[in-house]
């Protein structure tokens, strides 16, 4: 135990020096090993051989896959289809603003990208057509978190790759969970939204809609591919990526001719960028995780669970308090890289489904997106446009929050809203 208490006291300080994370974690790490006189040479050969992962391969493509997309203003088009079918429903441009969201988010599993592109066309609209400033800023936000929750997800794939899960069945165990929580999201629109504050719009005609669909076609089958592919069996995720990346360049390059064959370089380098940064993080953190196996940190503090025999549930609901704390202060990828290794073992013992366990960390996740001060998702959207300042965002995103723990109470609740998909999976 005093070894745990070292390591992560001797983590905290390095993080609140200001080194990022991929950093603080391999600077703890080094420290320790010279500390605890660990073998040198596990510092390269773990942070490549943890690298060495045909799952994690999949990342990089999903995240092209994204930047091309919203360079090809694929999401402009199905926040244009979902407004076409709604917008007439009391807070109908909100409940497009949602469904928009959560279709774009089954394409490119990314909360800011999926932030980011829909915030850009649905914010003006929406305050256009009359609605509360802070309850638009909130909803982009809070939208753009169904992007880690709906597959593909890139928090998915890093869980699978840690616990050696199939990701495949991680990302259908997202399904039902994702669809309830954009389902809750639009309830609340709808009421709030019936309340008053926003100018209704006309019934768009089914000429109309059936134009509108049949002409953005292409991006609506996008997620029905991935998902459907992956869930039938007849493609891996990564697979899937790379399905993914060749048909979005056929629709932005050829069909909808949004981008030109000269800015894909440019496309590539923006997404090196945030490839690289979650490779550092990964490296980093395998690094992390096979120094504490070997200063037998996990194992004993399984051990200790199981000595003073901490119930299932009651670890669940202790890890959810902790994953709020730590949403407050760090990024999803570094909570869950760091906090994986110690954990799986004590799922194991404690007989928890690591499928199920997985939804209830990534919806926790989906939290800390828009948790301050760290959340991602308010510093995205908080960049759209110059007349909007963080305090309005924080605010609206609020009763959000509140709405995500609650389905977090549910996914604990009823399990088999997780499991029931990936049992009968191919």
């Amino acid at each position: 135990m005093l070894n745990f208490l070292l390591v992560i006291g001797l983590l905290l300080i390095i993080l609140f020096m200001g080194l990022p994370v991929a950093f603080s974690l391999g600077s703890t790490s080094v420290l320790l090993i010279f500390l605890y006189s660990l073998p040198t040479k596990i510092v390269g050969t773990t942070m490549f051989s943890g690298m060495e992962s045909f799952t994690l391969l999949s990342i990089p493509l999903f995240i092209l896959m994204s930047q091309i997309l919203l360079d090809g203003r694929v999401g402009d088009d199905l926040f244009e289809v979902m407004n076409a079918w709604v917008r007439h429903l009391p807070g109908g441009l909100a409940v497009a603003t949602i469904l928009a969201c959560a279709f774009f988010s089954a394409i490119t599993g990314s909360g800011a990208a999926t932030a980011a592109t829909i915030g850009m066309v649905a914010y003006p609209a929406m305050i256009e057509r009359g609605y509360d400033k802070k309850f638009t800023l909130g909803l982009l936000a809070a939208g753009g978190t169904l992007g880690i929750l709906i597959p593909p997800s890139i928090p998915m794939i890093l869980y699978g790759a840690i616990t050696e899960e199939s990701v495949g069945k991680l990302f259908i165990a997202g399904v039902i969970p994702g669809l309830v929580l954009t389902a809750i999201f639009v309830i609340y629109a709808v009421i709030k939204s019936m309340r008053g504050g926003f100018t209704p719009m006309e019934r768009t005609s089914w000429p109309e809609r059936l134009a509108v669909t049949r002409k953005n076609i292409w991006g609506i089958f996008l997620p029905i591919l991935i998902i459907g592919g992956i869930y039938s069996g007849i493609f891996t995720p990564t697979e899937a990526a790379s399905v993914g990346l060749i048909y979005s360049l056929i629709i932005t390059v050829v069909i909808y001719k949004t981008i030109k064959l000269k800015e894909l370089p440019e496309i590539c380098l923006k997404s090196v960028g945030t490839s690289c940064m979650i490779a550092v993080i990964i490296a980093a953190a395998v690094l992390f995780g096979k120094v504490m196996t070997m200063l037998m940190i996990p194992q004993k503090l399984t051990q200790l669970i199981i000595e003073n025999n901490l119930s299932p549930l009651m670890f669940i609901l202790a890890m959810n308090l902790f994953m709020i704390v730590l949403g407050m202060i760090l990024e999803t990828v570094s909570i869950i890289l760091l906090t994986m290794p110690l954990v799986t073992p004590i799922l194991f013992a404690l007989n928890i489904d690591p499928i199920w366990y997985a939804v209830i960390l990534t919806i926790n996740m989906t939290m800390a997106l828009i948790t301050p001060p760290v959340g991602m998702n308010l510093y995205v959207i908080n960049g759209l446009r110059d007349d909007i300042c963080m305090s309005d965002i924080i605010q609206g995103v609020w009763p959000f929050i509140i709405l995500m723990a609650f389905m977090l109470l549910l996914s604990i609740a009823f399990p088999q809203m997780s499991l029931w998909l990936p049992s009968i999976m191919h």
